[in-house]
């Protein structure tokens, strides 16, 4: 069957190892991560015991998935650095090569190892993950937090084309606002603003009352000023819409993330980008597996005479300098610098270039 697809001796060996070391660091890391966690987290455990049971089956059970999603692509990069530095230093590439096998050709079982884990990462960035983060924060609203959120501060919200509402601050325990702004417009003039130092829930009558409002009315060249102490208005919005206290993007499969930041984007939530570059992470992540490992061959096929230490320095150094970027370039997309896609896709071309690069002066 193998044969069939083109896929000989040499292929199956080389996927193989490839898989294995990434599974083998992945199983590595999280280990030293869980211990890592259990050290900071120890004095609120003792403090509020949660049973074992409910430690491991309602926290670590999803910990474990989040941690490597979180840094599949920083496993992927040194796994194969360390597999194929140890082929460099055992002169197996150097019988490889020899044997009439051209370097592309030595490339593409390595290809299809990131094809594979490619495909497991889609799925559980898009769709498993965000899940397992649910109930991972969930856990820490229940056993780590002192406090939960109970106020939302800087809310924007388009009601329809015409009506814009923005509050300093929402309060979602006795459903109040402060320093309440609605404006209405008319083929883009401002026709109407109401202020209101307070914007408070009507249980019995299912409406807002606004307290200590000033109304400013635009007719022309004219304004018309009415204030009052308070006066009942409806708004398309309830209590819950103003404060999403289960809203985090990082638990958003990607079609609810995708209605989400559609949804925000019509209120004009000025932090939408943040989102964007949530979502375009999920696919980029994946996307990269393919970059470091071409990188990682790159870095290691040559026999070093620091032998594979000298090529795990060196692959750390490009690591770290891999995450720099991504911190850099994200931060400039959640604060709208540059275009978000644009944001999450430039650490990973430019390594793609630097990839191409090392590959054309790799020893073959």
């Amino acid at each position: 069957m193998f044969e069939k697809l083109g896929i000989g001796i040499l292929d199956r060996y080389i996927i193989k190892k490839y898989l294995q070391t990434f599974f083998y660091s992945v199983l590595l890391f999280t280990f030293i991560a869980i211990f890592i966690d259990i050290s900071e987290k120890m004095d609120d455990f003792i403090k509020r015991k949660p049973p074992l049971s409910v430690l491991i089956f309602d926290y670590y059970i999803y910990f474990i998935p989040y941690f490597m999603g979180l840094f599949s692509s920083v496993f992927i990069f040194l796994s194969t650095l360390f597999f194929n530095s140890k082929l460099a230093q055992n002169t197996e590439i150097i019988a490889i090569l020899n044997s009439g096998l051209s370097y592309k050709r030595f490339l593409r079982p390595y290809l299809i190892g990131a094809s594979m884990l490619f495909v497991i990462f889609i799925v559980l960035n898009t769709q498993f993950l965000p899940i397992c983060d649910k109930y991972r924060l969930a856990f820490e609203d229940n056993w780590i937090h002192e406090s939960k959120q109970t106020q939302n501060n800087n809310i924007y919200n388009m009601l329809n084309d015409s009506n814009l509402i923005h509050m300093e601050s929402f309060n979602y325990i006795d459903s109040s606002g402060f320093n309440f702004n609605l404006e209405s417009f008319s083929n883009g003039k401002l026709v109407d603003r109401i202020y209101a130092s307070r914007l408070l829930w009507n249980r019995t009558k299912q409406c807002w009352t606004m307290e200590g409002y000033t109304r400013r009315v635009f007719a022309g060249n004219r304004e018309f000023i009415y204030k009052g102490a308070q006066m009942d208005t409806s708004l398309s919005l309830k209590p819950d819409e103003f404060f999403e206290k289960t809203k985090v993007v990082s638990s958003m499969t990607n079609p609810e993330l995708t209605s989400y930041i559609r949804k925000e984007t019509d209120k004009g939530n000025p932090h939408v980008n943040i989102y964007k570059v949530e979502l375009y992470k999920r696919t980029v992540i994946p996307v990269a597996f393919f970059v470091l490992t071409l990188l990682a061959v790159a870095v290691s096929s040559g026999k070093s005479r620091g032998g594979v230490g000298m090529h795990l320095a060196l692959g750390i150094a490009l690591t770290f300098t891999y995450l720099l970027l991504i911190q850099i370039f994200n931060t400039a997309g959640n604060r709208g610098s540059m275009p978000a896609w644009i944001a999450v896709w430039i650490p990973p071309v430019l390594f793609f270039f630097i990839a191409l690069f090392l590959l054309k002066r790799a020893p073959k």
